[in-house]
């Protein structure tokens, strides 16, 4: 890439080099708990899978403007409750999200640019797988880290959906398609994943043999499937490319 498009290798490389520095950030605060990942390691001994591009420029938008809205939202609630800023890290997270926003913003001028990615009726179907696969992950995991959001005093269940409402109003900027997620029977939807999800925890955590988890998972995979497959169906709202949708304030200098 660097000899047929420089100006990309280069972002690209700026890019990597701001990753660096978070995961450096991170792994200089886990010294003070005595912790350290090895970073080297990780890299060389995970296993890689390949994806097509548009699958990654879909993917890797949305992981920049969701983690870009949960940097924000929490630097924002600790600025206006000091009593619950636990740890220095925080204090540095406006700047910190401002590159995953940046980030993002590269992958929607990418997309942008191969206009193939966005305006076909494949492009609203991906569209919206992607933005659930994202929504329910952070959704689930959040909600089995409770402490962690109680103990900066924010309300867990709370906190996601203004992170998946914010997160999809900007992709609606971009994407052909996104979900319904203002629509209440959305998060109830979440909160018997939630629920489906816990009971799943609690059966891999019985002595059971085996054979036995795996029958009693049956079920509850399958009702975990079906609901993500009604959130899916749900009515859509169409959207698409524009330089700023209605609901975003537009940037005074």
């Amino acid at each position: 890439m660097q000899k047929t498009n420089p100006v990309v290798a280069e972002i690209f490389s700026l890019m990597s080099r701001d990753e660096a520095r978070h995961a450096g950030f991170l792994n200089k605060g886990l010294s003070d708990f005595n912790l350290a990942l090895d970073l080297g390691f990780l890299t060389k001994a995970r296993k890689y899978t390949f994806f097509k591009p548009k699958f990654i420029f879909y993917a890797t938008y949305l992981s920049e403007k969701i983690g870009y809205w949960r940097y924000i939202t929490i630097y924002r609630h600790l600025k206006e409750n000091p009593e619950y800023q636990c740890y220095p890290i925080f204090k540095y997270f406006e700047n910190w999200c401002q590159d995953e926003n940046r980030h993002g913003d590269f992958f929607s001028a990418l997309m942008k640019a191969q206009p193939q990615f966005l305006n076909d009726w494949k492009a609203k179907l991906w569209s919206r797988f992607f933005c659930l696969s994202v929504y329910v992950t952070m959704y689930l995991n959040d909600c089995q880290r409770t402490d962690f959001y109680e103990g900066i005093g924010l309300n867990t269940k709370e906190f996601d959906m203004h992170v998946i409402i914010e997160t999809n109003r900007t992709t609606a900027r971009i994407f052909p398609a996104v979900l319904d997620v203002e629509n209440p029977e959305f998060k109830r939807k979440l909160d018997r994943m939630v629920e489906i999800n816990k009971k799943l925890i609690a059966v891999g955590e019985t002595d059971d043999i085996g054979f036995v988890k795996n029958f009693k998972r049956i079920p509850l995979v399958a009702a975990l499937v079906s609901e993500i497959l009604a959130a899916y169906l749900m009515p859509p709202i169409e959207s698409g490319s524009v330089d700023f949708a209605e609901f975003e304030p537009q940037l005074v200098y």
